[in-house]
């Protein structure tokens, strides 16, 4: 891809791990739209659930999640103890009892409160949901912060069975420019005692487009992080967006690479991970060509939700702690952000709901779309427009959006079928956002990561 095309579309679009966006959320939809949704939740399929934890050791400046510095053990029990009751208040609300296909921990890093209060919180899960005999637990980690006795608790106590570790580069001045020192040997260390702990499914996240990376020493890392066969890798390219995460200011921008030498860092990786036998699978995630994933993806059964790409076909997610976002019957919902307001709402009776949107049948059409395009890099929009019980001429509009990215042959256009093609994969959210009637960029009010 040459530069004239990188500004072309170095442009700000949504990563589309919902539709509708984060961005259309609003206080509108309250405490008794989500109890409501709530209530709609029946017993005939089964659900995920999320727990968020905001705290981390230490804070990492390219980080864009909800999370804040936390050492108090006294607040991590608080915490603890608000999250218990948040799923026995969401519990009473459920119109049937659910059983849980899959359970995922994020943060932050969850293990900052400590296995012991983690494994407190599984068990008040598993007081509420029926977990199936073949459930996910997955959980992120640092390994900075994680001891050989906790991953034994965690494997032996929680019956976690996949992980996933930030890594984002090996190279010690980028480490120090972004305050995440991480030896490798330390991460090495980390997944021989995770594989011996018995997690057979580990994710290790790189990250391109951070300060004093180039060719060479990334693709070093790149490597170094093959070399640990994980049977799945994430690449992220690094947003820096400082009017959203304001210690993302600590890093200077003249230190970052340009939309250039983001993509020249992006094909470094991918050709390393391609000669490794990774297969691209989605926007940024690769796996094991024999892996559940690539599997998944190859059948058309890979699907996309706020933790990424997954397996999971459950419909809904219910979600616990500051921040967490649930997909319900009705919409999405999500909790108070800010870890103290979260806390205090729970602790004044409620269910720490701050704000979320009511999803229209056209907005399950275009979710549908979106996702397809981002899983399987093609749709069929007769075929969904058939299952919709909508006209296929809906969409006609939407299909003269992709006019631009046909002409670079980034996309290719067969009557109603749309192919991202290959050197257009790292762009497929620009050909999502065709068909995303409410993503309207705004310069002077940036939502949104650049593309590259």
């Amino acid at each position: 891809m040459d530069s004239a095309l990188l500004l072309k579309y170095d442009q700000r679009v949504p990563r589309y791990t919902s539709y509708p966006t984060a961005v259309q959320f609003t206080d509108t939809v309250g405490e008794d739209q989500h109890t409501a949704w709530l209530g709609e939740i029946g017993g005939e399929g089964p659900v995920s659930l999320y727990v968020h934890v905001p705290f981390c050791e230490v804070l990492c400046w390219y980080c864009g999640c909800n999370t804040q510095v936390g050492r108090h053990q006294n607040t991590f029990e608080s915490y603890t103890d608000l999250v218990c009751r948040e799923i026995d208040r969401v519990a009473a609300r459920l119109g049937a009892r659910p059983r849980a296909a899959a359970v995922h921990w994020g943060g932050g890093t969850p293990s900052a409160i400590g296995p012991a209060r983690m494994a407190r919180i599984m068990e008040k899960l598993r007081q509420h949901f029926d977990f199936l005999p073949d459930v996910e637990i997955a959980v992120e980690m640092d390994p900075r912060v994680l001891s050989p006795e906790d991953i034994q608790t965690l494997t032996r106590d929680m019956g976690v069975n996949r992980t996933s570790i930030g890594v984002q580069d090996f190279d010690a001045e980028v480490q120090a420019a972004v305050n995440r020192v991480q030896p490798y040997d330390l991460v090495a260390e980390t997944v021989e005692n995770l594989r011996a702990g018995g997690i057979l499914d580990l994710n290790l996240d790189l990250m391109y487009g951070l300060p004093f990376q180039a060719r060479d020493n990334f693709g070093h890392s790149a490597d170094l992080a093959i070399g640990l066969a994980p049977e799945r890798m994430t690449l992220f390219g690094y947003a820096h967006v400082p009017w959203m995460f304001s210690h993302q200011k600590l890093i200077k921008e003249n230190d970052l690479p340009n939309a250039e030498e983001r993509l020249i860092l992006f094909a470094e990786a991918l050709e390393r991970l391609e000669d490794a036998g990774y297969v691209h699978i989605g926007l940024d995630h690769f796996s094991k060509a024999d892996s559940e994933m690539t599997i998944a993806q190859r059948e058309g059964r890979l699907h996309r939700n706020f933790q990424g790409y997954t397996t999971d076909t459950a419909k809904t997610l219910i979600a616990f702690g500051a921040s967490a976002i649930s997909t319900l019957p009705g919409g999405f919902i999500q909790n108070k952000s800010a870890a103290r307001d979260y806390m205090n709402a729970i602790k004044a009776g409620g269910l720490g709901t701050n704000r979320g949107v009511g999803l229209t049948d056209e907005d399950h059409l275009r979710s549908h779309i979106i996702e397809r395009l981002m899983c399987d890099f093609h749709v069929d929009l007769e075929a969904v427009c058939e299952t919709f019980d909508v006209p296929v001429d809906h969409l006609a509009g939407d299909m003269a959006k992709l006019d631009t990215l046909v002409a670079d042959d980034l996309v290719a256009v067969d009557g109603w079928h749309v192919d991202v093609l290959p050197r257009g994969r790292m762009l497929v959210r620009m050909a999502c956002a065709a068909f995303d009637q409410y993503h309207a960029p705004n310069p002077d009010k940036p939502a949104h990561a650049k593309a590259i």
